[in-house]
């Protein structure tokens, strides 16, 4: 019987193995494409392009 147990695992690790190559065959998903809303889309536009444009302490 731990020959059946220990195949098992192997076929759920096989299936496992599938699904991570799956998702990570496909483009990368950036926050703005996780939002649904148009509002918050722009928000996080908005925050980005204010951040961007503050100025950088020295050092940085």
């Amino acid at each position: 019987m731990p020959q059946d147990n220990n195949m098992a695992d192997r076929d759920s690790n096989k299936e496992a193995l599938k699904q991570v190559e799956k998702v990570t065959e496909s483009e990368p998903v950036f926050g703005e494409e996780l939002l649904e809303s148009e509002e918050l889309q722009q928000q996080l536009r908005e925050a980005k392009e204010r951040e961007s444009a503050r100025p950088k302490p020295e050092g940085e």
